[in-house]
């Protein structure tokens, strides 16, 4: 499953690579987005994790060409409340017990864009990241991670050359998404 997600990936970069650089200068850019990320993931056991909470990302990117780039970005997806569960058939009589897990990431993400007018494009996303979940609950504290395809679609609007802000929503195949709002600033 994971050489698949790779091969995608290797041929959106690929396609990308292709792209004629002459009919733009290639750009490079840092961005900035926070939004709301919920997230339900079944942690092993009986520990589970379906809420949502304030997130962020910050990364860099670089536009091969004006329509198509490749950007790498670090994913803070916040802290998010669980519970233990009693365990399937039998009945239990305490309250489930209280649990958290911090969601973070890294994630190589290849976006392609449509212009809708000069400065509104709508653009769509393919990738992926590497997470990890640091969780705390009623048994010993576990991490776990893995990596998993990332995508999602949004809209840009260029304020000028250098300052772009943007809408998207992202869906991470771990059972987590987002909806961000942020800004690109090109140089």
């Amino acid at each position: 499953m994971l050489i698949k997600k790779l091969s995608v990936l290797a041929g959106g970069l690929a396609l990308a690579l292709l792209c004629d650089a002459t009919a733009a200068e290639a750009n490079f850019y840092v961005h900035g987005s926070f939004g709301n990320s919920n997230t339900d993931i079944s942690l092993g056991g009986l520990n589970r994790v379906d809420d949502d909470n304030t997130s962020y990302t910050f990364g860099a990117g670089y536009a091969f060409h004006p329509n198509v780039s490749l950007e790498a970005a670090y994913r803070d997806f916040g802290s998010h409340n669980g519970e233990t569960d009693c365990p399937p058939g039998f009945t239990c009589l305490v309250i489930p017990v209280s649990t958290q897990a911090d969601v973070t990431g890294i994630s190589l993400s290849l976006i392609g864009s449509i212009p809708l007018t000069d400065r509104l494009h709508v653009f769509g996303k393919v990738g992926l990241a590497s997470w990890n979940v640091d969780f705390e609950g009623i048994s010993a504290a576990f991490d776990d991670s893995g990596v998993d395809l990332l995508y999602g679609a949004g809209l840009r609007w260029s304020i000028d050359d250098r300052w772009k802000v943007f809408a998207e929503y992202e869906k991470l195949d771990l059972d987590s998404d987002t909806a961000a709002i942020g800004v690109n600033f090109y140089f």
